[in-house]
């Protein structure tokens, strides 16, 4: 016996010759033959070349942006630094328009009466760039975007961790300038800037009293005052319509963690121009934003590209906030001015109730009329001065017409509103009968 037929024993392979394949075998034999027949005729894919590196030789930051490598006892990090004067244009403003902001009206949008107190200059305009949008313990803050007004003009610092070494040494730069601060004006930063940069401090272990400041979120009331007329209030948004900035050529938010991340592979500083210039761009719209906002709440008329029902919400918001007084100013805009003639239907309506609320019953009947001279069935135009004639003018008999017509006439009020008004005028009518 060989050595190999041995082997095959001790394994206990088969020495036999192999019998012919079977019916089944020899189905999956044929497919199989089939199948390499179809990918035969397919195209062969072609492996892609490696990728040339676009930037080719890589140029330092500081060729690319103006600022200078800083270092304090937790470490090293860049630091970019601006100055815009006053006479710096902005969209539509000069930087100067911002540097007064009504503290008053800045607390009324943030809901806080903490910012009447503060002045102007105690305030830190914050914007932060991050390895990723959702946030989490894992997400960086790489560029964080200060600004502040001071002597005239508006102070812009950007701190860059060039890598995850240097984030602490950033975050306590950081806190020494918050430190410094009275109160915070972000960009839907409740939500996210300031709650991934506490805990960024914390996983640090690095004290900030940061997250505890006064804090204006100019998202919350840019959508209350002037969403009605926007497509949505992001930020980009704002500036187009509001502001009257255009940003040309800027890199989407989507795309600003993966330039990051390719930096820290390549550390060319053309990666992170755009980046630098976005972050600008938004703490200075952040301040020019601040103002156009207080502005509104103080009813300046000669505010350019407000729209009527823009200090219409801004009065709705002021009644929420309890400050009828400064709400009346805003009203006094749709006497002053033909503010009025450019509200819809619907907004005169609330403008009339705004009247009612705070006894402006002259302005409120004047618009019921104009609202029934253009639709005599409308429904809350009828109720509402069929109320005012028969409580306040005490002319029950002209309620009475009123009410009567409204219901005689091809109307489309719904079931409730018609024994509304059929309930007012049973009332109206037993009052003009114990009159006579």
């Amino acid at each position: 016996m060989s050595s190999i037929d041995k082997l095959k024993r001790l394994t206990g392979e088969k020495t036999t010759k192999p019998t012919a394949p079977s019916e089944k075998q020899a189905r999956i034999d044929e497919l199989r033959r089939r199948m390499d027949m179809i990918l035969s005729r397919r195209p062969q894919i072609q492996t892609a070349a490696p990728k040339k590196e676009f930037w080719g030789e890589t140029i330092a930051l500081e060729k690319i942006v103006r600022g200078e490598e800083m270092e304090n006892k937790h470490g090293k990090f860049f630091l970019a630094s601006d100055i815009l004067a006053g006479n710096c244009r902005h969209g539509r403003r000069n930087i100067r328009e911002t540097l007064n902001l009504d503290m008053n009206a800045a607390g009324v949008l943030a809901g806080d009466n903490a910012l009447s107190n503060c002045r102007c200059e105690e305030g830190l305009f914050l914007d932060t760039e991050t390895t990723g949008l959702a946030g989490g313990t894992g997400t960086l803050a790489f560029l964080i975007g200060l600004g502040w007004f001071e002597e005239g003009a508006f102070h812009i610092r950007q701190i860059f961790a060039r890598d995850f070494s240097e984030e602490r040494a950033a975050l306590f730069y950081l806190a020494q300038i918050a430190a410094q601060k009275n109160f915070l004006v972000t960009f839907n930063g409740k939500a996210f800037d300031v709650n991934l940069l506490n805990t960024r401090f914390i996983l640090n272990r690095l004290k900030s009293d940061m997250a505890s400041l006064p804090h204006l979120d100019l998202l919350h009331p840019s959508r209350r005052i002037l969403g009605h007329r926007l497509e949505n209030s992001r930020l980009g948004t704002l500036e187009a319509e509001v502001l009257g900035v255009f940003r040309e050529g800027d890199i989407p938010g989507w795309e600003i963690p993966q330039r990051y991340f390719d930096w820290l592979k390549n550390r060319d500083g053309r990666l992170l121009e755009a980046i630098f210039e976005h972050n600008k761009l938004d703490v200075i719209s952040m301040a020019t934003l601040t103002a156009h906002l207080t502005e509104i709440l103080c009813a300046k008329q000669e505010l350019q590209n407000s729209h009527a029902d823009d200090y219409l919400a801004a009065a709705r918001l002021l009644f929420k906030r309890r400050d009828a007084g400064r709400a009346g100013k805003i009203l006094d805009v749709f006497n002053e001015s033909p503010a009025g003639a450019e509200l819809s239907v619907i907004s005169k309506k609330e403008l009339a109730s705004l009247c009612k609320r705070t006894g402006r019953w002259q302005e409120a009947t004047q618009i019921w009329q104009e609202l029934l001279e253009i639709t005599p069935v409308d429904f809350s135009a009828v109720s509402e001065m069929a109320k005012w004639l028969e409580h306040r003018a005490r002319d029950c008999q002209a309620a009475k017409i009123l009410v009567e017509s409204a219901l005689n006439q091809n109307n489309g009020f719904s079931l409730d509103e018609k024994e509304s008004l059929a309930h007012r005028l049973k009332r109206l009518k037993t009052k003009t009968e114990k009159a006579r």
